[in-house]
Order: C-alpha cells, then sequence, then structure tokens
C-alpha cells in the first residue's frame, strides 16, 4: 500500500503544471544567477571578477542556500498540499475507511512530497550548473568540477533542512488541515534564523547560537568565516563540532517530531482542535411552537452609488484586516517580528562593541533593511489569502452574484494590504520607542517617526501591492502567485543589471531611493525624487489594478479565453480613462526622467564606465610621469550658498618648474562642471576630452626649469533642479574637500587595477602601487601628484546664520551683503589636502599648553564633546611626548550630517567628523566591555597630524603603515594610558576580527604589512595589532623613539618621500636578535597563529601558593597572496606532532617564538576584569607545550597570548577556564 500511495501522489504532482512551473522557475532563476556570477554578461555589463572559484563547495552553499531559502517558502504547498488534498477534495472520508495504517499513509503522503521537493531544488542545482559551463563564462571564475562540491551542501544542509521543514509543515496540515499556519511556520522561522544570523557579529560566545539555529548556516558561517579565498575555493565544509553537533540535533528533532505524528495522528473527520478552552456545547430548544410567527425584517436600503460603493469597499475592508491582524499566524508573526526589531536595533551602530545613541533615525534604518523584505513577503502572501479567502469560505459565488462591482472588491482587497502594512510599520516605531526608554533616551521625536515611516516608507509598498493585486487575479493558485511575485522581485533586477539596465526607471518600484534623515540636514534634497519615482510607479500600478479589475475571477468561467471575452465585456469609459490617464502619467513622468538621465546629464553604465577608464589609460597613459611644474602655494575661495544649494569657487595655483626640463604641456584634470582657466603666460588647447574631463595646454614658450607658472580658475556646480542635485552643498553641515578642484599631471588613479579586467582588456599587469624601489616612486607622495608642501590661504563665505572653516588661522571674519566671510591663512607649509565647510554650531573652546582647542558641533550633539576635547589633550601630551612637536598652534573638529558618510578626516588643524561616529556614542564608563571610541577616533584624526601632515609616505606599496597604521597605533596608545589595559583586548579583538574578515574577501591579493596597497584591512586593522604588540615586545619606549628618530629625519621633507622598507629597517635595528623573527612574522611575511590551552589545573600547595599546569598548542604558518597556508621555511624545514589517540600528524613552521603564557584570578574589584596572577612572554619551541607556574592567588584561567596580540584565526580557544586537580 506503501508503494500504492506514494506512486499516485509522485504521478499526480508529475501531472500537475504547477510542479513544472515550480521547477521551471528555479531552473531558469539559478542558471541566471549563475551566468551573472561567472561573467557570462559581461559584454553588457561591467567585468564580474571573483577571487574564489565559484562552482567551489562554499560557492555551491551559499549559491543552493539562497534556492533553499525560496523552496522553503514552496513546502507548504507541495508537502502541506500533498495531504491537504484529501481534505480539500472530501476524499479523507473514503481513505479514512480502507484498512490503512497510519504508517503507511502518513509515510508514503511525506515521502512523496519530500521527493517533489527535492526534485524542485534539484532543479535549481541543475540550473546552478549549468550556469557556470555557458558560452562566455569566465573560465577564472569556475574550477574543476567536483562532484563533492555538489553533493557535500545538498546532502548535508538542503535534505535535512526540507526534512526539518517539511514534518512540521505536513504535521500542521494534518492535524489543522490548513496550509496557510503551515507557511506561517515557515516565515517565522526564517525570522528567527536571520535574527540567529544578524545577532552573530555581535556575540563573544556563539555556540548556543550555532547549536539551535536549525539550519546549521550559523555553524557554517563561524566555522569558515575567516577561511582565505583560497580555502574557500579549494575545501569542503568540515563537518565537526558544533556544525556536526548541529546537524545531528536538528535531524534528530526533526525524528522526534516525524515519530509523534505517526503515534499523534488519527483518521478523524474533523481537524485537531487547538482552543485551550473548548466551546460549551448548547442544546437546542425549540420555541416557536406555533405554525406562525411574527417577524420584523430589517428596512434595507440599496445604494448602488459611488461613495455607497466605496462604504462598502470600506466595509469589505475591514472584514479582510480583521482577518488579517486577528488571526493567530499573523499575531505569531507579529510577535516575532517584533522581537526581532528589537534585536536589531539593540546591535545597530555598535563599534568596538560600544553602541550608539539611540537616535530615532538609527530605529527607523530597519525598515529599509530585512523588515522591509519581510513585509514585502507578507504582502506577495495575505494578499493571495484575501484573494482567495472567498473561494477556501466556499462563499465565492454567493459573493460573485452581488451586485457589488469588481473595483470595489478589489480596492477594500488593497485598503487591507495598505493597512496590514501600517500595522506592520508601526511595529518599528513601538519597537524603536521600548529600545529608546530602555536605554535611558526618551527623546521619542514621534512626529520623526511618523512622517518616515508613515509619509515616506509607505509609499514604497503601494506599487507592489497593486502588483500583488493583479497577479492573484491572473494566478488562481495563491502558491504559485506568490512565487511569481518573488521570482519577479527578485529576477527581473537581477536580469535588468546583467543586460546593463540600471537605471531605476526601467525596473519595478526602483528609482529615487528613500533619503535617511539627519539631526542636522534633515532629509536633504532627497525627497523630491523619491516622490516623483514613486508617483511614476504608482501611475503604472493603477494601470495594473484597473487590468486586474477587468480580469477579476467572477462566475463559473475560468479559461483564458473566457477571462479575456469578460474582461472586454467589462471595459467601459471609466476604465479607459483611468488606464490612459495612468499610463499618460506614467510615460508622462517616465519620459522626463529619460530626458534627465539621458539626454541633460548622461548616465553612463558600470560597462561603459569601466570601457572610459581602459580607454583612457590606452590613450593617456604613455603620459603617466611626463614632467610637470609643482604647486607651491594655493589662493583660493569659495562661496557656500545653503538656500540654494549652489558654490562658487575659484583659485590661483602657484607653480614652478621643479625639474630639469623645460615644460612645454601642462596636463589638467579639471571638473565635469562649468570651469575657466588662465593662466600668466600665453598657451593653447592642443587637446581637450570631456568624456575624461581631460585637457593639455600647449605654451607658446616653455616652462623653464625654475620658472614660475600663475594658474587660476573658476568652478561652480550645474544649476541644481527639482530631481537633480549637481551640488555638495547642504542646508546645513557642507563638507567640500579639494577633491572639486582641477589636478595637475595624469592621473593613475583612474586606471583600473583589477588583474582579471585588465587582463580582458589586453592592459599589462599593474599594481595597485609600484614597489618602493621603483623607479619615480618616491619622487610624490601617496596623496597626489605634482605637490609637495604648500603655502596655503583661502576665504569662505557663507549664510549669515553659519560658520565656515578652512584649514589654517582665522586672519578676519566680516558681513558684507547678507553674507559672513571668514579669511584663513595657514602660518607654515602643508600638504595640498584640504576642506570647506559650513555649518549653524554650537562651539565648545578650551586651551591647552598653547594650543587653541576648538569642537564645532550641532546644539543637540553635546552628548560626547567633553570626550573629544579629552582626546584632543591627552593626544598632544602623548605625541608630543614621544614624537616631534606639534606644529600647529589649533586643533579643530568640525561635525558634518552623517549623509556625507561615517567617518572622520583629518585636514592640517582641521578634523570633520560625522555626526554618526563620536558625537552620538554611548559609552557606559562603568562597562569593561566599552571602548570610548569618541576619545580614540579623536586621538587616531590627531595622530594624522604627525604622521601625514608631518611624515608623509611615498608613493609606493606600504605607503599607509606610515600614516593610517601608525596613528591607528598612536591612538591606541593614548586610549590604553587614559583608560588601561582592560580596554585593549576588546580594541584588538575587534581589529583581529576585522582584519580576519578583510582577508576573506580580498580581490586582487593579500599584502604583508610593509607591502600594503591601501588595503584598509591591512593598514587599519592589522596595523594596529602589529604596531601594538612590536611595540610591547621591544618596549614602548624602544619603539617610540624609533618613531621619533624617523619623523624627525622626514618632517615636511619632500621627494624623495619615505617609504615602509625604511621604516621597517629602522624597527629591525632596534630589535633585539632574539626577536628578529618578529620583523619577518609581522611586516614582511602574512604570518597566522593557531594558539590554545587544551587542558589546565592547579593544585594549592604547603605554602598557600598554587602550582598551575597549562598544556597548550602552538603553531605558525605562513600565508601567500591567495590565503594558501605553507607550514615549511624557506629551507622546506619544519616542525610536527602527534597528538595523543590522533593519526593525524599537526604541522608548523620551525619555533623559537616568545609568547605569552597567563594565569589570571578573580575579578578585581576596582576593574571588573580577571586579575592578572602570572603573564609573561615564554620561549616556545615545540607544537605540544607543558607549562607549570607557581602563583600567589587561586587562579580561575589560563590563557596563551591571551590578550591577542598575534595573529590567531580562533582567539577563542587562547583562555581556558581551570579546576583544580584531582589527586
Amino acid at each position: 500500500m506503501f508503494t500504492t500511495i506514494y506512486t499516485h501522489e509522485i504521478k499526480t504532482w508529475f501531472k500537475k503544471p504547477l510542479f513544472y512551473i515550480y521547477a521551471g522557475a528555479l531552473f531558469i532563476l539559478a542558471m541566471l544567477l549563475s551566468a551573472i556570477a561567472v561573467g557570462v554578461f559581461d559584454s553588457d555589463n561591467v567585468t564580474v571578477t571573483s577571487s574564489i572559484e565559484l562552482n567551489s563547495a562554499v560557492g555551491i552553499y551559499s549559491m543552493l542556500g539562497f534556492f533553499a531559502l525560496l523552496t522553503y517558502l514552496l513546502i507548504p504547498s507541495i508537502m502541506g498540499g500533498t495531504i491537504q488534498r484529501d481534505f480539500d477534495n472530501n476524499m479523507h472520508n473514503v481513505l479514512y475507511s480502507y484498512p490503512l495504517t497510519k504508517f503507511t499513509y502518513l509515510v508514503a503522503k511525506f515521502s512523496a512530497g519530500m521527493t517533489i521537493t527535492l526534485l524542485v531544488i534539484f532543479a535549481s542545482v541543475l540550473g546552478t550548473t549549468l550556469g557556470f559551463y555557458l558560452p562566455g563564462a569566465n573560465e577564472a571564475l569556475v574550477g574543476p568540477f567536483e562532484i563533492m562540491n555538489y553533493l557535500q551542501p545538498f546532502l548535508l544542509y538542503i535534505i535535512p533542512n526540507v526534512f526539518f521543514y517539511g514534518i512540521i509543515v505536513f504535521s500542521i496540515t494534518a492535524f489543522l488541515r490548513n496550509i496557510n499556519i503551515g507557511f506561517m511556520f515557515v516565515l517565522v522561522m526564517i525570522i528567527l534564523q536571520l535574527t540567529a544570523s544578524s545577532s552573530l557579529q555581535s556575540m563573544d560566545d556563539t555556540y548556543w547560537v550555532e547549536l539551535l539555529e536549525p539550519t546549521g548556516d550559523a555553524a557554517t558561517y563561524i566555522k569558515i568565516r575567516y577561511w582565505s579565498p583560497e580555502e574557500q575555493s579549494n575545501q569542503l565544509i568540515p563537518v565537526e563540532g558544533t556544525l556536526l553537533y548541529n546537524r545531528l540535533l536538528w535531524l534528530g528533532i526533526s525524528l522526534i517530531i516525524f515519530f509523534a505524528v505517526l503515534f499523534g495522528f488519527n483518521f478523524s473527520q474533523n481537524p485537531t482542535n487547538l482552543r485551550l478552552k473548548p466551546k460549551k456545547a448548547q442544546r437546542a430548544i425549540k420555541r416557536n411552537f406555533g405554525t406562525i410567527q411574527s417577524i420584523k425584517m430589517p428596512k434595507v436600503t440599496a445604494d448602488f452609488t459611488f461613495i455607497g460603493q466605496l462604504k462598502t469597499a470600506w466595509v469589505l475592508a475591514k472584514s479582510d484586516l480583521k482577518y488579517i491582524v486577528t488571526g493567530w499566524p499573523f499575531i505569531i508573526i507579529v510577535v516575532i517580528a517584533f522581537a526581532f526589531s528589537l534585536v536589531t536595533m539593540l546591535v545597530s551602530g555598535e563599534i568596538y562593541g560600544t553602541g550608539i545613541l539611540p537616535k530615532t533615525w538609527l530605529m527607523l534604518s530597519i525598515v529599509t533593511g530585512l523588515f522591509t523584505i519581510f513585509i514585502y513577503l507578507l504582502i506577495f502572501l495575505y494578499g493571495g489569502l484575501i484573494m482567495d479567502r472567498a473561494n477556501s469560505s466556499h462563499l465565492k459565488q454567493m459573493i460573485d452574484a452581488t451586485p457589488t462591482q469588481n473595483w470595489t472588491i478589489l480596492i477594500s482587497k488593497f485598503i487591507a494590504l495598505f493597512l496590514m502594512t501600517l500595522t506592520l510599520l508601526l511595529i518599528v516605531m513601538i519597537s524603536g520607542m521600548i529600545i529608546q526608554g530602555y536605554n535611558g533616551f526618551f527623546d521619542f521625536e514621534i512626529p520623526l517617526y511618523l512622517f518616515d515611516l508613515y509619509v515616506i516608507n509607505s509609499w514604497n509598498f503601494i506599487p507592489w501591492i497593486l502588483l500583488t493585486l493583479l497577479v492573484h487575479t491572473l494566478i488562481k493558485n495563491k502558491w504559485l502567485g506568490l512565487l511569481t511575485l518573488l521570482v519577479f522581485a527578485v529576477g527581473v533586477p537581477l536580469l535588468m543589471s546583467a543586460i546593463g539596465v540600471e537605471q531605476g526607471q526601467f525596473i519595478f518600484n526602483q528609482g529615487g531611493s528613500s533619503p535617511s534623515p539627519s539631526d542636522m540636514n534633515g532629509y536633504g534634497v532627497g525627497l523630491p525624487s523619491f516622490y516623483t519615482y514613486r508617483i511614476y510607479w504608482i501611475a503604472l500600478g493603477i494601470a495594473l489594478f484597473t487590468l486586474a479589475v477587468l480580469f477579476y475571477r467572477r462566475g463559473m468561467g475560468s479559461s483564458m479565453k473566457e477571462r479575456f471575452a469578460f474582461a472586454k465585456a467589462r471595459t467601459t469609459t471609466t476604465t479607459t480613462a483611468t488606464i490612459a490617464v495612468s499610463l499618460i502619467v506614467f510615460l508622462g513622468i517616465g519620459g522626463y526622467l529619460w530626458y534627465l538621465n539621458n539626454v541633460l546629464d548622461e548616465q553612463m553604465t558600470g560597462k561603459e564606465r569601466e570601457e572610459l577608464q581602459v580607454n583612457f589609460e590606452k590613450e593617456l597613459g604613455k603620459f603617466a610621469g611626463v614632467p610637470q611644474p609643482i604647486t607651491v602655494a594655493i589662493n583660493t575661495y569659495m562661496d557656500i550658498y545653503p538656500e540654494t544649494r549652489d558654490f562658487k569657487a575659484g583659485a590661483t595655483y602657484t607653480m614652478v618648474n621643479q625639474t630639469q626640463y623645460p615644460i612645454d604641456t601642462l596636463h589638467v584634470n579639471y571638473p565635469d562642471r562649468p570651469t575657466t582657466i588662465e593662466m600668466d603666460r600665453k598657451s593653447e588647447i592642443v587637446y581637450d576630452n570631456e568624456d575624461y574631463d581631460y585637457r593639455m595646454y600647449q605654451f607658446e614658450s616653455p616652462l623653464m626649469p625654475g620658472d614660475t607658472l600663475q594658474f587660476s580658475f573658476t568652478t561652480e556646480n550645474e544649476p541644481n533642479t527639482l530631481l537633480k542635485n549637481n551640488s555638495p552643498v547642504l542646508d546645513n553641515g557642507t563638507f567640500i574637500n579639494n577633491g572639486i578642484f582641477p589636478a595637475i599631471g595624469y592621473n593613475e588613479q583612474f586606471e583600473i587595477r583589477n588583474t582579471q579586467v585588465r587582463e580582458k582588456y589586453n592592459l599589462p599587469p599593474k599594481d595597485r602601487l609600484p614597489a618602493p624601489e621603483a623607479p619615480g616612486a618616491r619622487d610624490r607622495n601617496y596623496l597626489g601628484p605634482n605637490a609637495h608642501w604648500i603655502d596655503f590661504e583661502a576665504t569662505v563665505s557663507t549664510s549669515p546664520d553659519q560658520i565656515a572653516i578652512a584649514p589654517g588661522y582665522l586672519i578676519k571674519e566680516w558681513e558684507e551683503d547678507g553674507r559672513r566671510y571668514f579669511h584663513y591663512k595657514m602660518d607654515s607649509k602643508m600638504l595640498n589636502f584640504y576642506a570647506f565647510l559650513s555649518g549653524r554650531y554650537a562651539v565648545l573652546k578650551d586651551n591647552h599648553k598653547g594650543v587653541a582647542l576648538e569642537i564645532y558641533y550641532h546644539p543637540q550633539h553635546d552628548y560626547n564633546i567633553d570626550r573629544m576635547m579629552k582626546g584632543l589633550k591627552k593626544g598632544l601630551d602623548y605625541y608630543n611626548d614621544n614624537y616631534t612637536p606639534y606644529q600647529h598652534r589649533q586643533a579643530r573638529i568640525i561635525e558634518f550630517p552623517r549623509t556625507g558618510g561615517g567617518f572622520a578626516q583629518a585636514f592640517p588643524n582641521t578634523i570633520p567628523f560625522s555626526e554618526a561616529i563620536g558625537f552620538i556614542a554611548d559609552v557606559d564608563d562603568e562597562s569593561n566591555d566599552n571602548v570610548d571610541y569618541p576619545f580614540s577616533i579623536t586621538a587616531h584624526e590627531l595622530a594624522h597630524q604627525w604622521w601625514a601632515h608631518q611624515v608623509i609616505g611615498a608613493n609606493a606599496k606600504g605607503a599607509t603603515l606610515l600614516s593610517e597604521s601608525m596613528s591607528e597605533y598612536s591612538s591606541l596608545k593614548v586610549l590604553e594610558k587614559t583608560n588601561g589595559k582592560y580596554q585593549m583586548r576588546n580594541f584588538l579583538k575587534d581589529a583581529m576580527d576585522g582584519y580576519l574578515l578583510g582577508r576573506t574577501t580580498e580581490s586582487i591579493g593579500e599584502n604583508p604589512l610593509m607591502y600594503n596597497e591601501n588595503q584598509q584591512y591591512i593598514h587599519y586593522q592589522k596595523g594596529s595589532l602589529i604596531l601594538y604588540a612590536i611595540s610591547d615586545y621591544i618596549g614602548e619606549k624602544n619603539f617610540n623613539n624609533v618613531a621619533k628618530r624617523f619623523a624627525e629625519k622626514y618632517q615636511f621633507k619632500g621627494a624623495p618621500y619615505p617609504t615602509a622598507t625604511e621604516f621597517v629597517d629602522d624597527i629591525r635595528a632596534a630589535t633585539p636578535d632574539s626577536l628578529q623573527y618578529l620583523i619577518k612574522d609581522m611586516f614582511e611575511t602574512i604570518t597566522l597563529y593557531d594558539n590554545q590551552i587544551n587542558d589546565g589545573s592547579y593544585k594549592q600547595l604547603h605554602d598557600g601558593t598554587y602550582e598551575v599546569d597549562i598544556n597548550a598548542q602552538v603553531i605558525k604558518a605562513r600565508s601567500n597572496a591567495k590565503g594558501k597556508l605553507r607550514y615549511k621555511n624557506e629551507m622546506n624545514d619544519s616542525i610536527t606532532f602527534t597528538p595523543e589517540g590522533k593519526k593525524k600528524a599537526l604541522e608548523s613552521l620551525p619555533l623559537a617564538d616568545y609568547i605569552e603564557v597567563g594565569v589570571f584570578g578573580e575579578n578585581d574589584e576596582e576593574n571588573d576584569q580577571p586579575k592578572v596572577l602570572y603573564l609573561q612572554k615564554l620561549k616556545i619551541t615545540d607544537i605540544n607545550n607543558d607549562f607549570k607556574i607557581k602563583v600567589d592567588e587561586k587562579p580561575v584561567e589560563v590563557g596563551i597570548d591571551p590578550f591577542n596580540k598575534l595573529i590567531d584565526r580562533n582567539t577563542q580557544d587562547n583562555r581556558r577556564n581551570i579546576s583544580e586537580k584531582k589527586e
């Protein structure tokens, strides 16, 4: 009987078009995605590159994980539908009368559902595989075909997860006979999965999340999160540890549920009742004993007017809304979504484990993320449910017979879905206010909540609601309608992007993204564009809605021919006019947008930009290195008009021919805006290419060595329009740097650096930066060509209620013609690197040892200005004491809006600082898990006044070691001196995590620190780790003396500029012979450790002291640029150790390393950190190491490299709690 039922179910599904639609949709979508990933559409789009092989086990796991997520949403339709079919067709009454066993019936039904579901997913596997090998695929992105790369994710994840989701949906359907509840369960589980995944980044101990997350994704992420591109390309996912436990646990839970269903299911007529309190039975009592009873009928007044139909629509909408929001599935989903919102908001915005104040804009930012996707899913789902509600309630024909018009019914559905959306948006507001109150922050800004959620974001959902109604009108099966909407939402944007269509007006409901609020600048200039695009898409939505009215299923006819006949018959002047007007609005706005984006301001596709870069290099690359005059002085002006968001600017560059050769041609990169250029000697334009914004001026008489050139220009923005902002000026908080000004000489930064792209266009191989010893590398600094150290003067004007700031000292301030003017002049040489700022600021002033300190801040952002002022003072003290004297008499911090970026940047004596970092940080001084990052970022940016603005590296590999790494190290030392060493472990651990994650996505190749090519994860995160560690090993004073001597040697020096190799040589000279290996490990190579505590115990001695036994493992390896590890040195030597009970030996580079071993006691009462009982650097020569250490107090924990000073991909096992040794 099992075979009979199973075969029947399989044959039934094979006869249903739905199976082929599901499988075909996933097959096509998978093929499209994989084809895009391997560059099949490169001829139409920007070149696709990847540092990993996409058909590796990790690549297939990621790809199949996405399609599995889609398939989970189809499980209710497939596995639930397999058993629900018997109830819908009332066949269960017949089947249950047969001599069937529960086991046979349920196992056959479930097995058939599993088979069909896995076949649907397997279609995505076939599509993915085929896509990898389509004509045009980039062979460099696809490795050899390995069957295990496909089998492992399928066997390890897909089958167990389908079994888990399937058995629960199957059991819900079997007991409750309601597929919808099964779908809600799937949706709830997906939300929980996303919540668990989003919380991993902020958790130190992820064990329980890894174990309890049902799909295994969390455990897999932790297992492979630090894998290099080489490992991602060539290794299977190791099934061990928590990943193995997770798979076994959830397989066991699935089996328990499976057997519970087998034992709990009954062949009963009615579904299981889940009411907590069953309804009391009521006895029917006959009251009409007479033969005639008087009945008073209510008076009914029929109203078929337009207003009457609207009233009917409102009544129907309330009924549908009640059906949605009072149903247990929706209530459960809302509770889960509420919890998801709370968790997401709690961890949002953390830096170094320190949160930011829960400003309302931060709480609202959740709407633009996963929560929006969640709302779209519910629109797609409940759109189908309420469209099918009458049919599923067997009231369809009765309702169809009423005189209620089609548009009335559909309007009611729209209202219900829109009100459901508003209800869901309310979750954001409520959860946001709860988080704010929980954190003691009661500046709720309720008007901002209401405006952002209901006046802005709610508009995003209207076009999708209208499209949803059309899709579910045309497609009778609600699950097929759901799949259609999902494929349309995911697949169409991908396809359009693949074929080079990038403008939002051609991709449904895109364009004019929702503007984000800023405390300083409100919503800026984004609202007109946002509403224009929304009206544009709503106009199309109205046309689609009208089509839904025409094709609405009513009556018995259901074939497409009949549907078209009905639609033709229903077409009236009103429907025709509605479609015509909405399409006229849609096409009219669309034409205007196209005119703006393609005629007035031609938009370039990614492909066109890529080809432009290629042609730029091919045509002009020969001029790289052509001698040009050097800028020695700049006198500039900047007129800022916040009211109209305009600017007018100009400058005079004083340039000198400092070469030994006559210069007959000046190469100018000019801005893409109205610009005039004049010079004090005659010249003519011999080359002018507006595509490259590149011009060559040939002098009538050459500029001889030592000659001076006055180069003057003016520039201003194109006029702003309603939909196009052509200016960086803001109403409040303008921040403009000198990148908008003309630059002299060929700019290599515009060249393509990706190796794969260069190879495609037959460009010669080229590193991102030249080698330190390369010819000409030291002739310029890495910030830009054709300027060394300059004299600088600027006049900045703005509105009378704003303060304008530029580097230098304020010489004069005045008002003229209703505007405010500020004249700044620097009294010493500075880099050709400056900015202009303007805003309505409050100002905090102080003076520290003769240096004027100023913080210009938004009046409402005074939360952390004292910390920042303290950072300036402590930084000045440390840097003056340990390096060279501060070169300025002033240091300023100026706040700018978060919409301009979340960073701070150091210009000469001037530090623009985003409102999103520092100013609104929520630092808890009583918590040891917090890092005072307003203080540390301030110290970092101040350190740049030494490490960049005194010593600037050559335009060569390793340049940012001398600026970013040294500034990060300097700020760490200031933080350590001020707040103590206990904050260092959190900071270094965060830096370690940033570096290890950064190298997993390296697109070209990882470089050692001293040869880094402006790779942020190296010069920031790794640089801070390495320099902090080396100063700890050789001594802080010793290291600082090296830095001081280096700064004194190169302070304000021009060409030849210093290199990182010189600096490392100086460190090497100050390093003892026993520690020389550190130079190679830390600076010259990519060296990784695997340190861990295997075991530890203690016993108390007779004298009251404690003897601690520690067993630790130390493994050292080197990595190449792609992340391939090597355990042998240049002489091919290594060491090995085979642990007891293991067959495979551990291997390591030869060791003679000094590594810290620590013993820790109970938490110190002063800082609530474990008390350090013992901490020494011990020489390690073996992989397996035993230590016997004596301490005076009771030990609690032991560690090897306990403060994360060495690069270790798993720092969780560096420390371990110990217990007393049993005798």
